[in-house]
């Protein structure tokens, strides 16, 4: 049975965008179930039950929680579809929840090569996206987390 992740992002620019898209039709090429709100989230449905829902179901096997410094703001300070995000896996993260479930994908440094990585995920493990040259070392380590 093929396993199943959520992604979960902040929209930015078509270029961050079209970074998700590519990422979620590589993963699926690789026999990982994605489900992302441009595919998965119909007309009409309600975004943030929408969001509940993939946090927490138990079919979604991992969360991916793909971090910029446009994820990072929103999600600290609690603003749109990221802020209703991050106010649903805060409590997963801290109770009985699987510690792997949530996994951060950095894939922006500032200025001082410091991760950006929003309050709630400062102390977790990240798998490191934010070098292109080295994306294939981390896309190889995302799925073998993901395929155990």
């Amino acid at each position: 049975m093929n396993k199943k992740v959520f992604i979960s992002y902040s929209w930015g620019d078509n270029e961050h965008q079209e970074w998700v898209v590519n990422l979620g039709k590589r993963l699926m090429s690789d026999t990982v179930d994605v489900v992302l709100d441009r595919w998965s989230l119909k007309d009409g449905h309600d975004i943030h039950s929408f969001m509940e829902e993939m946090v927490k179901s138990e079919d979604i096997f991992r969360v991916l929680i793909i971090s910029d410094s446009i994820y990072s703001s929103k999600a600290d300070q609690r603003e749109g579809g990221v802020g209703t995000e991050t106010q649903i896996i805060t409590p997963k993260l801290y109770s009985k929840e699987k510690q792997d479930k949530f996994i951060p994908l950095l894939l922006e440094r500032d200025e001082n090569g410091e991760p950006y990585l929003p309050v709630y995920l400062s102390n977790r493990k990240y798998i490191d996206f934010s070098r292109e040259e080295d994306f294939e070392d981390s896309y190889e380590e995302l799925l073998r987390n993901i395929l155990e």
